[in-house]
């Protein structure tokens, strides 16, 4: 039995040691990225608030004429200026929060520059504060994520930790603003870096729980939005909490496409931004006459249906207006994000249909506050697509499982019927708008790698005019299933089978035995797309060709190729992995 000799020994001794102390000093790093986004989070919800005041809340505290005026005024007039300056001093901070975010954890890290974080945490809150009807989450979560990065860079991380540092500063944004740290890492997880990065989840969960510890202290553990235990005991109101679903989903989904076309509309017709901006703060303006609750973030409001206040017709009132001034405002390129709309749309929604089905039903014992709450929870499922993190945002908003069961129907609902208007979710629309085309590969170990990568490169080629002999000589030299069969300049004419030369009777030709490929792939083919079209065609190897247009044999492609490609590129991502459990 051989044993290390005593160099290798120590040299293994010494490697374990620098990893353990690297992985020590990379949750601390987490640590204190997540408590410092924490603060990030809090200070800006107090500048939101303060902006509020100023602006749009002054105008709502007037009486009469004036307050009308200024109510229309202040949007009218302050969304065209913060257009005028985002526009000249950082342009890649204008669009949409979320879908930048996951842009730049795909591949695009400018779009988190240092200029458009810092223009995004001075803008927002004026927009909010001037009553855009939209949240301040999206960009809290823009600002956390970047600076999250930004200090893997300070600190000359791998490209790949840089990378990972992006949904540790999502998770922390949202576990600040709600404190709610299970929903941050699930919300991460669902929208940004998915299923196929799991190694990042123990990253994300150090950050976030960090950033929740942090809002505790500063805030004493209260969230910005919090809701009361909520009861149903009758299995019919089902029905109810299904209706709820179905609703939302039908809104959610139909407010997604309406955006996606307005926005269209919007560049066709208003050329100017500044004209666009002032058209969508009039609108805003007006909609906050008519229900003064959708201006800005409107979390007094949603706390108030959460607790089971308001009557059938105002928050009837207060969801069609909202959802209508969202769809103008989001379209326009007003800063804001879709967060926090999602969550008032829903409460309204649910708080209407439970206001009803109590009136309609008294002696039912239905309480008005579990339909907001359910409400809320499938209108941001319907938008955003984050169905699992829609309901724990409900259940650590409540610390209460009793509503799960209907919280699981309308999310499920929600989704399904959301989808089949609008198939991709208000994100994935808004990335498609801003030009960019999320390919969906998944967490396959061949994304990225193309035919020529994988291939054997010194494919055993039989030329067309040879014998049988020459064939059978080739065959016995090299036991191929099959043989690219060329002709004097190596372009590809036919595919030779091992079980054709075998039955070949004496005096066949190659040409006579020959057959046409049924599958050719281009050395610059993905991977991944050339196995869906084996799948599709029936066969698990094939000739790969240098172009269509020259036709020469470059390589061949069979089973053990793919694996063994899969299994070298499985072990580089394993080696390089955000994984503090490993």
């Amino acid at each position: 039995m051989e044993t290390d000799a005593p160099g290798d020994s120590t040299l293994n001794n010494s490697m374990s040691r620098t990893r353990s102390v690297a992985r020590r000093f990379l949750v601390f790093t987490l640590a204190v990225v997540g408590a410092l986004c924490g603060v990030i989070a809090v200070i800006f919800e107090r500048y939101v608030e303060a902006a509020r005041q100023l602006m749009i809340g002054a105008a709502l505290g007037r009486h009469g004429p004036l307050r009308m005026v200024l109510v229309v005024a202040i949007p009218t007039i302050v969304f065209p200026i913060i257009a005028i300056a985002i526009r000249r001093l950082a342009p890649r901070a204008v669009g949409a929060n979320l879908a930048r975010v996951r842009m730049a954890y795909n591949d695009d890290p400018a779009l988190l520059s240092k200029r458009s974080i810092a223009a995004t945490f001075i803008a927002t809150p004026l927009s909010l504060g001037a009553g855009a009807p939209l949240g301040p989450e999206g960009p809290i979560v823009v600002i956390t994520s970047g600076i999250s990065a930004a200090i893997g860079r300070l600190l000359n991380f791998p490209r790949k930790l840089v990378r990972g540092m992006i949904p540790v500063g999502v998770a922390a944004g949202i576990a600040a603003v709600f404190n709610t740290p299970i929903t941050g890492v699930v919300f991460a997880l669902e929208e940004v870096f998915g299923s196929a990065d799991r190694g990042l989840l123990g990253g994300v969960l150090v950050g976030a729980v960090a950033a929740a510890v942090v809002e505790k202290s500063l805030l004493g553990g209260q969230p910005l939005l919090a809701a009361p235990s909520s009861t149903w005991t009758d299995p019919r109101e089902l029905v109810g909490f299904a209706l709820v679903g179905v609703i939302a989903g039908l809104t959610s989904g139909a407010s997604i496409a309406a955006a996606h076309r307005l926005k269209r509309a919007w560049a066709a017709r208003v050329q100017s931004e500044v004209v666009r901006a002032s058209m969508a703060g009039f609108a805003v303006g007006v909609a906050g006459l008519l229900a003064p609750s959708i201006l800005g973030v409107g979390y007094d409001s949603v706390s108030f249906w959460l607790h089971g206040g308001g009557t059938t017709q105002a928050t009837a009132i207060a969801f069609a207006i909202k959802t209508i001034a969202f769809i103008i405002a989001i379209s326009a390129g007003v800063l804001g994000g879709s967060f926090a709309p999602s969550l008032f749309i829903g409460t309204a929604l649910g708080a209407a249909i439970g206001h009803g089905a109590q009136g309609l039903f008294p002696a039912a014992g239905i309480d008005p506050k579990s339909y907001a709450l359910v409400g809320m929870g499938a209108a941001f499922a319907g938008l955003l697509r984050s169905p699992i993190a829609a309901v724990l945002i409900a259940v650590e908003l409540t610390s209460d499982y009793a509503l799960v069961v209907p919280l699981m129907l309308a999310v499920s609902l929600a989704v399904a019927v959301s989808r089949r208007i609008s198939p991709l979710s208000i994100v994935e629309q808004q990335m498609m708008d801003e030009g960019y085309v999320e390919e969906e590969r998944g967490g396959d170990p061949l994304a990225r790698l193309r035919a020529a990568e994988v291939m054997s490169d010194a494919p055993v080629t039989i030329a067309a005019d040879s014998t049988l002999a020459d064939a059978i000589g080739k065959r016995r030299s090299a036991a191929h299933r099959a043989y690219p069969v060329v002709d004097s300049e190596s372009r590809l004419v036919g595919v030779l089978r091992r079980e054709a030369i075998d039955a070949a009777a004496e005096g066949a030709t190659v040409r006579q035995l020959m057959e046409e490929p049924k599958l050719v792939a281009v050395g610059a083919e993905e991977v991944l797309g050339l196995v869906r079209k084996m799948q599709a065609k029936g066969v698990d190897r094939c000739p790969v060709i240098e172009s269509e247009a020259s036709r020469r044999v470059i390589g061949f492609i069979s089973p053990s190729d793919i694996l063994r490609a899969r299994i070298a590129r499985s072990r580089r991502e394993e080696e390089a992995e955000f994984d503090l459990f490993r």
